[in-house]
């Protein structure tokens, strides 16, 4: 059985409440359009449907709009995974409208839909949220979340870093001159420093040492600000035997130092 620890859960709810107040600034922040930061703008869609006798679906989506930019190769990196063909504001209204429309349908064919008796609301979420906007880098978070019923709960966080100077996505290699194994090394050891960890080493010394095992994977969700990078793990990616949610490793640039690529640092404007 997969063990759970379920205050991450709590940590996890707590931090999403607090990015999202962070994330709502975007739109201020780049209006001032200084420290070489992008014009951002944003798309969004709020509805809820009566799916049955008990059960309510709140739909909500967020995409973002880049006014100007007409890179189509690009675009097509910004929003991957999407079904996306116009990137204009109008167009990317169209797209959410048809997209809640099939979320919709397929919730009302939902095969667990007939065992929900009690009065209960459902949700869709899918967001882009900026989380860095600084020197033409522009950090994305994409979050998405299910809730159809108690057995049914998905959620999921993709970290993406946009180069809107040379208009492309950024590489891990584009940031950092160190071999994956060492990578993996450093990230161990800032899971090793965590609360979270010392607890479990406290109170769980089976699950410590399952989890001070394995091969720690190197997530490609990282973003950074002026002073730290971070490394976003989702939910089971760490390890798929023990179950702590997902959490944000950070690595301060000061640790770094002497693995960074120079253009970067200069850029970053990193000493």
């Amino acid at each position: 059985m997969m063990k759970k620890i379920y205050f991450i859960w709590i940590l996890s709810f707590l931090s999403a409440i607090f990015a999202c107040k962070e994330f709502g600034n975007e739109n201020k922040n780049s209006e001032k359009n200084g420290f070489g930061r992008t014009t951002v703008d944003s798309v969004i869609e709020e509805d809820t449907l009566k799916i049955s006798d008990s059960v309510v679906l709140r739909y909500s989506s967020k995409l973002l709009w880049f006014p100007g930019l007409d890179n189509k190769k690009f675009l097509s990196e910004i929003y991957s995974g999407e079904e996306i063909s116009d990137y204009s504001k109008n167009g990317l209204q169209v797209y959410i409208d048809k997209e809640k429309e099939s979320v919709f349908d397929r919730t009302k064919n939902f095969r667990g839909l007939p065992d929900a008796k009690q009065q209960q609301q459902w949700s869709y979420i899918s967001q882009m949220n900026v989380r860095m906007n600084r020197n033409n880098y522009v950090a994305v978070q994409y979050y998405s979340s299910q809730f159809l019923n108690e057995n049914k709960v998905q959620y999921h966080y993709e970290e993406k870093v946009f180069d809107f100077k040379n208009q492309k996505k950024l590489q891990l290699s584009d940031v950092l001159v160190l071999s994956e194994e060492t990578i993996r090394r450093i990230l161990k050891l800032s899971l090793e420093k965590t609360t979270m960890m010392q607890q479990i080493k406290t109170y769980d010394r089976e699950a410590y040492a399952a989890l001070s095992a394995i091969t720690f994977p190197v997530t490609r969700n990282f973003y950074f600000d002026d002073s730290n990078l971070y490394f976003h793990y989702n939910m089971n990616e760490i390890s798929h035997n023990y179950d702590i949610g997902d959490i944000i490793l950070t690595i301060s640039w000061e640790d770094l130092n002497g693995y960074i690529k120079p253009d970067f640092a200069r850029r970053m404007k990193i000493n």
